[in-house]
């Protein structure tokens, strides 16, 4: 028998995205151009003026991305036009343009086929959900719930606390939304956020609850109602990764920043508690009361991990996500114990799952670098520390700030818009580039490399 000669040529790495996926930051992009058209009118300002362009711009990104960092305070220069149009933009960003545009698909009656269902869905394909017109009106039915417990629960608190009852209404309406979203926007008036609320454990506790029932996964939330032996391997990562960090929150502040009169000048249990409660949750939120320059370094480069962690996939918080880290993590602690492929609760990752993590938390990393020296570059003098949190706060989506957003040039803003649009959108487009099934049609030849 002869010899046979076998070439392999060696394809060219290309960076492919499935052409529908391009739909989403298409439609986001839109989204934010009209906003920005709309609040920069006359009617959305308190002085009928128009609002500059890069302010209008910044504010409908912020919206849009769920972020709430502000160039302009929300309730002062915002007329009620404008406050119900960053409402519905940060309203409709939180679930998701697709998602949206999946359910408007089912109430008009409309089927699905394999390609609408794989679109429309696509954020929820990965948990192996099959029925995705069931699992989009559950999300539905569970985010009208939410808000409207959430708004129920804090009426009487405002309308106690707030002159007339139109204001205190809206103001309940606005934040039970902007709560849930992640958004961190508020209304309350004065620049100062719920600082002037630190001494309100109830309303703390109730807007603490629903922004983390925002940033938990819907399909977390619902498979929870199982019987923990029941739970899927993401719902016990999800919940074990949420609960360390929630507590490991609670701790940094009510140890480092509540206890001795830093928000509190006396306070008991329930209101060191609350306060620590509320300052955790929103690492994914951006709402505080406690003056975020005021915080400590060492409490800042803590809060710099969590907010770049975020929230759970398929919810409203945004970051690299808390199952990218759980199954980085996973990934760390396998490797550690000589164990070929990442383990977790008795149960293999899919390589192609370790991957994307491995790919998101790159991509993070590198994007957070360079946000830091573009910003850097163009507002030079900005101490380093707070320029940092500046940065991952617009990237994670958070919103909380150390007092350089309002002041920073026009290039420092445009910066911040981006990061904003792309932390987003960016670990989600990332994760879908890694094929479901890593090509394996050859292997090359192994060789050991050095390291450590």
């Amino acid at each position: 028998m002869q010899p046979v000669t076998v070439e392999v040529r060696q394809r060219r790495w290309r960076f492919t995205v499935q052409p529908r996926l391009w739909m989403v930051p298409l439609v986001f992009a839109l989204l934010i151009g009209l906003g920005t058209l709309l609040l920069a009118l006359p009617a959305a300002s308190e002085g009928r003026s128009w609002t500059s362009g890069l302010d209008a711009l910044f504010t409908a990104t912020s919206a849009v991305c769920v972020t709430g960092l502000v160039r302009v305070e929300t309730a002062e220069h915002w007329s009620g036009f404008g406050e119900l149009v960053i409402l519905v933009l940060l309203q409709t960003g939180g679930l998701g343009v697709t998602m949206y545009a999946g359910m408007l698909l089912l109430i008009a009656g409309r089927r699905l086929g394999l390609r609408g269902r794989e679109f429309f869905g696509f954020e929820l394909a990965t948990v192996g959900e099959r029925d995705i017109r069931r699992l989009l009106r559950r999300v539905m039915v569970y985010v009208v719930v939410v808000e409207a417990l959430t708004f129920a629960l804090l009426l009487p608190w405002f309308l106690d606390h707030t002159d007339g009852v139109g204001l205190g209404v809206w103001r309940a309406f606005f934040h039970a939304i902007s709560a849930f979203n992640n958004a961190g926007f508020d209304v309350m008036g004065g620049g100062s956020g719920f600082t002037g609320q630190a001494g309100s454990p109830y309303l703390l506790v109730v807007m603490g609850m629903a922004a983390l029932l925002g940033s938990l996964s819907f399909v977390t939330v619902f498979n929870v109602r199982r019987r923990p032996r029941w739970w899927s391997l993401d719902t016990r990562l999800v919940m074990l990764g949420m609960g360390s960090l929630l507590v490991i929150g609670i701790a940094i502040f009510v140890l480092g920043e509540v206890q001795g009169g830093r928000v509190l000048d006396s306070a008991g249990v329930g209101d060191l508690v609350a306060n620590g409660f509320f300052l955790s949750v929103n690492r994914t939120t951006g709402m505080a009361t406690v003056d975020m320059s005021a915080l400590r370094e060492s409490t800042t480069i803590i809060l710099l991990a969590l907010m770049f962690i975020g929230g759970a996939s398929t919810s409203t918080a945004s970051g690299i996500k808390i199952g990218t880290f759980m199954i980085t993590l996973a990934a760390v602690s396998s490797s550690l114990r000589g164990r070929p492929r990442a383990q977790a609760f008795g149960r293999e990752i899919p390589q192609a799952v370790v991957l994307r993590s491995g790919a998101v938390v790159i991509f993070g990393i590198a994007t957070l670098l360079v946000g830091v020296w573009v910003l850097s570059w163009t507002d030079q003098g900005a101490p380093f520390l707070p320029l940092c949190f500046e940065v991952l706060s617009a990237l994670a989506n958070v919103g909380w700030s150390q007092g350089l957003t309002a002041g920073l040039s026009t290039g420092g803003a445009g910066v911040l818009v981006l990061l904003m649009f792309v932390g987003r959108l960016g670990p989600l487009m990332i994760a879908l580039t890694v094929p479901e099934r890593p090509e394996a049609r050859y292997r090359y030849p192994s060789e050991g490399v050095r390291i450590g």
